[in-house]
């Protein structure tokens, strides 16, 4: 009798296990409220990979397709680094990410490549993109001349700022840029440099394809109504002074989202298209080091962007 009742004990407790596999993994914050073998992911948690070769490339099985989804079916993960150092959308620690590092524990990718289009506003901004380069990412000035903006030029790069650019650009280059996020890119816009037309029309001939587009008539804020949403946790004050509100052009792809909001309209804009994203403010002073210098938000205003922008399979850092 004791024999058989240890026995339906243990059946009990392995079919409890089993349920546990398929359950949904839930909500989180951190990796911490996910169960073993999930990360968490944008609030959700998600099964790891165990970057093993199931399509016959290891980069793969950083959760682009087929693997998304699915359990690898390849060989286990061999460690070659612990924990990982190396770029190189490889899984080298065999945690279940790949190029998840963040050697100064700042909560932002060191993987990150970023290029900034355009000049920096024209107040200081040196707090700004040396802010970039200490979180370990390299930040690449382009579009400095006429030279057309073509995919070639946007491949190396996970991120591109949209910063004062120095000229209109085609319905062509604009659909380059609508082509690298459909394809998995991230784009952060700002504008409001001089309150002078251009402010407005050249960015908006590049996010036509995005399906946002900047009003005229400048506002001034701080913006201080921030709906939830990845890019908005734990703001509560933003700079906002000399911007432009946001709005949707009904032909756009995609979806958007309005996650930051002045009395009269949306301050910032969040954009997904393909399995890209993109981010539209309507203001420039998050830039400058005077914002840098006085509030501490702004930091916690990038980190926010650049991780919700920066790729989806891969360069992920839990915070």
């Amino acid at each position: 009798m004791r024999t058989s009742s240890l026995l339906l004990l243990l059946l009990s407790l392995l079919g409890a296990c089993s349920a546990g596999d398929d359950a949904p993994a839930g909500a989180c914050t951190t990796i911490g409220d996910c169960r073993s073998g999930a990360i968490c992911v944008d609030g959700a948690c998600v099964m790891r990979r165990d970057a093993g070769v199931d399509s016959g490339d290891e980069r793969a099985d950083a959760g682009l397709p087929p693997d998304l989804g699915t359990r690898d079916l390849g060989p286990a993960c061999v460690s070659t680094e612990s924990p990982e150092l190396t770029c190189n959308r490889l899984d080298d620690d065999c945690n279940g990410a790949v190029d998840d590092i963040d050697l100064a524990s700042d909560g932002v990718c060191d993987c990150l490549q970023i290029a900034v289009i355009g000049e920096p506003g024209s107040l200081a901004s040196s707090s700004f993109q040396a802010w970039l380069e200490a979180r370990g990412t390299t930040a690449t000035r382009i579009g400095l001349d006429d030279a057309a903006l073509t995919a070639t030029q946007l491949a190396p790069f996970d991120v591109v700022i949209l910063d004062r650019l120095l000229r209109e650009y085609t319905a062509e280059e604009a659909a380059v840029l609508t082509a690298f996020v459909t394809a998995g890119g991230g784009v952060m816009s700002m504008t409001g440099y001089s309150g002078a037309g251009e402010d407005r029309l050249r960015p908006n001939a590049l996010l036509a394809g995005l399906g946002v587009e900047y009003l005229a008539e400048l506002r001034s804020g701080p913006v201080t109504m921030f709906d939830p949403h990845p890019l908005t946790a734990g703001l509560s004050s933003v700079t906002f002074a000399g911007g432009y509100r946001i709005a949707e052009i009904p032909s756009g792809a995609g979806t958007r989202t309005t996650v930051a909001r002045l009395v009269d309209g949306a301050a910032g804009v969040a954009v997904e298209l393909g399995d890209g994203r993109a981010f539209v403010w309507g203001d420039e002073w998050i830039q400058f080091d005077s914002e840098w210098s006085t509030m501490p938000e702004i930091t916690r205003f990038w980190v926010n962007t650049l991780n919700w922008l920066g790729p989806q399979d891969r360069c992920l850092v839990l915070l």
